[in-house]
């Protein structure tokens, strides 16, 4: 079984022990890990994975001990559970930051919390494109003066050495670079979280763009509508379908010159649950 480092959501880590050591001993059961735990229920184990409770710093000490795991395993459970457990954003980051600090020297793409590391940094997918296209000969220099705006080349050398370090890109026999594709969880709340933190970083980028670029060369607008709360569905698919068809549009082009972000936001600015509705669009 794999460790306990390897988990995103401790709940699906204690399904996957309780699966490899009922294959492994047909008389395991709740009851006898309650039992080893020092549980006085039965049934908490089969709660907790079910997602009906959580667990308190008391059942967290108790888990430890019946899943053997040895301090460092144990700390990083302990860690992982209040992690998932959190109710702001803030608190999530400061446990992700512990289990990151806990981690063992294992590949790194294995490990669903490092994807946190590459979107820590807005510029870090922007450079994962550069590093492969453009001829910078080892020079990050060039790759941190590419970036609009600009980096610091120290910036942009550690950014291609985590993108080596987490396997989205490789070095050629000829020192140039090529893409991967890491064999990475997609999905957790880990990756939501890091997926949020720079989706921020991105929308400020587009306010920045206003003043940044002149209109010839962004595109920014704004749509106010009505819409019934059964239809939103059928929205957002229109929206992922239609940046899919973007990406079809440019993926297949050779001749690279600039490269754009593109991000798309829709949300709500006023419920009412009544009324009819209409369209106001700006563009600037």
């Amino acid at each position: 079984m794999k460790s306990v480092e390897y988990y995103a959501d401790y709940r699906m880590f204690l399904s996957d022990f309780y699966r490899e050591k009922k294959a492994a001993s047909p008389v395991f059961s709740y009851r006898a890990f309650c039992g080893k735990a020092g549980l006085k229920s039965p049934s908490v184990y089969k709660e907790v994975v079910s997602g009906k409770r959580g667990l308190t710093s008391e059942t967290i000490a108790a888990f430890i001990k019946g899943l053997g795991l040895s301090e460092r395993d144990g700390r990083f459970f302990e860690n992982l559970v209040l992690f998932n457990q959190a109710k702001s954003e803030e608190a999530k980051k400061k446990y992700l930051a512990i289990l990151r600090g806990l981690r063992y020297k294992k590949p790194q793409k294995q490990i669903p919390v490092h994807l946190f590391e590459y979107y820590e940094n807005w510029y870090n997918p922007v450079i994962r494109e550069l590093a492969v296209s453009m001829e910078w000969d080892g020079d990050y220099s060039l790759l941190a003066k590419a970036m609009v705006p600009s980096i610091k080349t120290s910036q942009a050398r550690e950014s291609v050495a985590l993108l080596l370090r987490l396997g989205f890109i490789k070095k050629k026999p000829d020192c140039t670079y090529e893409q991967t594709d890491p064999d990475i969880t997609t999905g957790s709340e880990v990756n939501s979280l890091a997926v949020r933190q720079i989706n921020r970083r991105y929308a400020q980028l587009g306010v920045e763009s206003l003043d940044r670029f002149p209109p010839s060369q962004r595109d920014v607008s704004s749509v106010i509508m009505g819409i019934p709360r059964d239809k939103l569905p059928l929205l957002k698919q229109e929206i992922a379908d239609f940046r899919k068809r973007l990406i079809g549009l440019t993926g297949a082009e050779k001749q690279i010159d600039d490269y754009f972000a593109f991000v798309l936001e829709f949300f709500p600015v006023a419920r009412t649950g009544q009324g009819k509705g209409s369209v106001h669009e700006t563009v600037s």
